[in-house]
């Protein structure tokens, strides 16, 4: 049996697992849908999948309390509607080097607001680990593209505000999962977020009916529902309630690997030297991160 810290410890390396196999779902699902009513839709039908999986395992439902409902609001918000609708919204007006550089600044605004809020101190493990992984994930990526310019900027400056909303959620949602129940929580941020985000997205559902669903769309569809919706969500929401915030957030620096090994396996693409590299320098971040002394 694994120890509690091992138990977290494969969680969090099974989420950055799915959300790894939801960037060629997401691939085939955005070149027939629209991105932010896709994101719209798949928080919705995650809630009603969420809250299936709830009844039926007949959790007892927290107090409805104007304390409960103000936080799970702010924090759905903050995880899914505003960090979800800022990053798409910014794809749109810069470049996916930009954003898959920008985006990697999550762990350390994650460990910069913990630190400030003191909920976590600064130890040399977890400052030397996070510049570890940072420099793997960088160095990964082809930063020669790298373009910072007056083209870009407000994209940019979109998915900097996407990272940073998810930062504060890692930060604030530590200590509201420990105090409420994971899946009607889990449960209430889907529906609200998508409540949010279908404001936004009222003019568009009229196009649904004009859709011819492949076989593909539906089953990518229905794996980034399931798979990288519903069940990563739940499965962060359960790893904060148990793990230091910054620990939670800078195993986003496995995606890239998990990228990179499916698509060697799945999308005949060649694993370099660079990026074998980079993986053991992430690798040795995380490790580094976990140690305690």
């Amino acid at each position: 049996m694994l120890n509690k810290t091992g138990t977290v410890v494969f969680v969090l390396i099974f989420i950055q697992l799915l959300f790894g196999v939801n960037f060629p779902a997401s691939k085939v699902i955005v070149q027939q849908m629209d991105p932010v009513l896709w994101s719209n839709l798949r928080f919705f039908f995650a809630g009603i999948g969420m809250l299936a999986m709830t009844l039926v395992m007949r959790r007892k439902h927290p107090p409805i309390t104007k304390s409960f409902l103000s936080q799970v609001s702010i924090l759905s918000i903050l995880s899914m509607a505003l960090g979800q609708g800022l990053f798409l919204v910014g794809l749109q007006y810069t470049s996916s080097i930009n954003s898959s550089i920008i985006i990697t600044f999550i762990p350390i605004l994650t460990l910069l607001i913990v630190i400030l809020r003191k909920q976590e101190s600064l130890t040399y493990n977890k400052f030397i680990g996070i510049i570890l992984a940072f420099m793997g994930v960088i160095l990964m990526r082809d930063i020669n593209q790298l373009s910072l310019g007056n083209s870009t900027f407000i994209g940019d400056i979109l998915v900097f505000c996407a990272a940073l909303c998810f930062a504060m959620y890692l930060s604030f949602g530590k200590k509201f999962f420990m105090k409420y129940d994971n899946m009607w929580s889990t449960t209430w941020m889907f529906f609200i977020s998508s409540f949010v985000m279908s404001l936004f997205n009222f003019t568009k559902f009229s196009s649904l009916g004009s859709f011819e669903f492949s076989e593909l769309f539906i089953q990518c569809a229905l794996f980034s529902i399931i798979g990288a919706t519903l069940l990563t969500y739940l499965l962060n929401n359960w790893a904060l309630k148990r793990a230091p915030s910054g620990n939670v957030a800078i195993f986003i620096y496995l995606q890239p690997v998990v990228a990179g090994l499916i698509g060697y396996f799945f999308l005949d693409e060649i694993i370099t030297v660079r990026m074998l590299m980079c993986g053991v320098l992430i690798m040795i971040g995380l490790i580094f991160t976990l140690q305690k002394k």
